[in-house]
């Protein structure tokens, strides 16, 4: 397989959340899908799509399992348009995925398939309760039969034509009851990530804390991983929505990539949102900023950067022109999809 990591990539954490409430304004036609949630990134530095399905129980494309979004969680108005956006095209011979891979492709962009892994709405016989922001109902992650429905959507996602699959150990992430031991938390997101890793012979990218104190609660052992070969890219980052100061060391995921018995990469996130996002009082670092400390992750050795969507989404934010200043001689660097 030819290398997908010999330039600087820019990838775009993105399940059109915004973009699909706009999308609900339209006659919801392939082409009108490709001009809000893809046209907005061609002719830009991106070069991957990290096209998350929602959630876990909830899909914004079709897999075996049927789960489309529903918007039934805060019953906003955006919920209600987005469920009308995915009920429609899941019910075409294209749904929203795969108008973005067709549509990502030909302008040049790899689209890779994410999972979070934890979610409420889920084999109600078997949750547990979960304290904290997200409060609610939420699987134990040493439940194996959990690892097979999420491997059954990295077969769905694959079968669709991806680039790559990502697992997203932070945005919902694994959850643990108390009780449960380091050596349990290991174990289990260890056994889950070598399943998925025996499924996918394409690029397989994790996201985790950049912070080990933070990312281990939940089972993360990102530079295990990485010196086992079980990964082709990390993304450290911001542990569950905390605002990024875009200053933080990204150095020991270097180290650990440098020790894989396979070519690995670190694609530090960017999260634009510098103060808490909640409220409606987030405050965003400036396009000048987050150039900035692109260029630094650069310099340090990082194989590329890593947006997540948070404050990126609409067609009319102002990021997407930052991402055609992000290194525009990237653009004669992007991988051809045909390569993977």
């Amino acid at each position: 397989m030819k290398s997908e990591y010999a330039a600087f990539d820019v990838a775009f954490n993105h399940d059109g959340f915004g973009m699909l409430a706009e999308l609900a304004e339209t006659g919801m036609t392939e082409n009108d899908a490709a001009r809000i949630l893809v046209d907005p990134l061609r002719d830009s530095a991106v070069t991957v799509i990290d096209w998350c399905i929602l959630t876990t129980g909830q899909h914004n494309c079709r897999t075996r399992h049927k789960r489309g979004f529903v918007g039934d969680g805060p019953r906003r108005e955006i919920d209600r348009l987005i469920g009308k956006v995915v009920a429609h095209y899941n019910a075409q011979q294209n749904d929203l995925l795969d108008i973005v891979i067709e549509r990502g492709h030909a302008a040049g962009i790899r689209v890779f398939g994410n999972i979070r892994l934890n979610h409420g709405a889920l084999n109600t016989e078997k949750l547990l309760s979960c304290p904290g922001r997200n409060s609610g109902q939420k699987k134990d992650f040493r439940d194996h039969s959990f690892h097979t429905y999420l491997c059954e959507l990295v077969e769905d996602l694959l079968a669709k034509g991806v680039d790559g699959i990502s697992l997203d150990f932070e945005r919902k992430a694994p959850f643990f009851p108390d009780d449960a031991t380091a050596e349990e938390r290991e174990r289990a997101t260890t056994e889950f990530l070598a399943q998925v890793r025996a499924l996918v012979e394409k690029p397989l990218i994790v996201r985790v804390s950049y912070q080990p104190e933070k990312g281990a609660p939940q089972g993360q052992i990102p530079e295990q991983w990485m010196r086992d070969g079980l990964v082709d890219a990390v993304i450290p980052a911001t542990h569950n929505h905390e605002p990024d100061a875009l200053d933080w060391s990204f150095d020991r995921f270097l180290t650990a990539a440098s020790n894989s018995p396979q070519p690995c990469s670190v694609w530090p996130q960017v999260w634009p949102t510098g103060e808490h996002w909640q409220g409606g009082n987030a405050k965003p670092h400036t396009p000048d900023a987050v150039l900035k400390r692109v260029e630094d992750l650069r310099a340090r050795g990082a194989g590329g950067v890593y947006f997540f969507n948070f404050c990126c989404f609409g067609s009319q934010s102002q990021y997407f022109p930052t991402f055609r200043r992000i290194g525009r001689e990237q653009m004669s660097n992007k991988t051809d999809p045909g390569d993977a």
